[in-house]
């Protein structure tokens, strides 16, 4: 069905909502269970149950969904675990932190980073593209989006942070990293038992780390399971669609729906979260998604 352009983007911006509902999600998770901005080992364990349900889910979408004959001598196993550490082990770590200590808002902008971040490794890393203007204009609107957004003393725009801002950052370089090796390195394999396996490969990673770091004990109420399993129905459901859509079209030109992420993700955290949306924010986001836009604009 994902073969298909036109469901393959339906579907591309119906992951991003997910992924945009994230950082509320992530920051209520953070509140209903009372965790300490300080307690690292917390937010840890807390990502790692989530990844470890996602993955779970990802195995039942494989039983339910998928078409495709697995052979076992044929699946990539060094492939699977680099994935795994590096996009769920590394990159959530990362980005848990670093969201616990910035706006969401925010976090959302620097996000959008990740659609020129995508098309500039892909030139590197993939055969046939080639560096044009566009990419320079790009990085040039991008960058000064994101030094605008961390200036001014606003409720939302408190200065660049690295353990918050900074983490984010590197958190969306990974994972546009990985978009690329996919790309590359994964179309043999089947989407789904390659997003299944990173999953719990990453978060018994995290489990261990996070059981290892934590300050105190997490007690959990209806409400914040309901929002750990809604955060693993995110990650299985939204990287199963954008894996399976990467398997079939480009990654560069695929990149440009990464928008809707930060769209989607200042948005929801304005509505549900009650942050500001200062006129610092404003004016990054729109420089970071004119970046993005100016990247694209020679594509289908």
């Amino acid at each position: 069905m994902l073969k298909n352009k036109k469901n393959a983007i339906i579907f591309s911006i119906f992951a991003m909502l997910l992924w945009g509902s994230a950082i509320p999600t992530i920051k209520t998770t953070y509140h209903v269970l009372d965790v300490s901005t300080t307690d690292t080992g917390a937010k840890i364990l807390i990502a790692g149950m989530r990844f470890f349900l996602a993955g779970l889910i990802t195995f039942l979408y494989l039983r339910l969904f998928n078409k495709e004959k697995i052979v076992k001598s044929e699946i990539n196993w060094k492939f699977i675990i680099i994935i795994g550490i590096l996009q769920t082990f590394i990159q959530y770590i990362l980005y848990y932190i670093g969201l616990s200590h910035i706006a969401g808002v925010k976090s959302s902008i620097i996000q959008a980073s990740n659609s020129f971040i995508v098309v500039i490794l892909s030139l590197l890393l993939l055969p046939g593209d080639k560096i044009n203007k566009n990419m320079i204009i790009a990085l040039i609107l991008g960058t000064a989006g994101i030094i605008v957004t961390n200036l001014g003393k606003g409720a939302s725009s408190e200065g660049f942070k690295f353990t918050g801002d900074g983490f984010i950052l590197i958190s969306t370089s990974i994972n546009a990293l990985c978009t690329v090796l996919i790309r590359k390195y994964g179309q043999k394999e089947n989407s789904y038992f390659l997003m299944a396996n990173q999953f719990i490969i990453g978060s018994i990673l995290m489990i261990i780390t996070g059981l290892l770091l934590k300050d105190g004990s997490l007690v959990f109420n209806i409400r914040a399971v309901i929002l750990l399993i809604y955060a693993a129905f995110i990650s299985a459901t939204a990287f199963t669609i954008w894996t399976v859509v990467l398997k079939y079209h480009s990654a560069g030109e695929f990149g440009i729906y990464k928008l809707f992420v930060p769209l989607f993700g200042s948005i929801l955290s304005v509505l549900i979260l009650g942050e500001a949306f200062t006129l610092n924010l404003a004016i990054g986001m729109v420089l970071v998604l004119g970046g993005s836009l100016v990247l694209n604009s020679n594509k289908n």
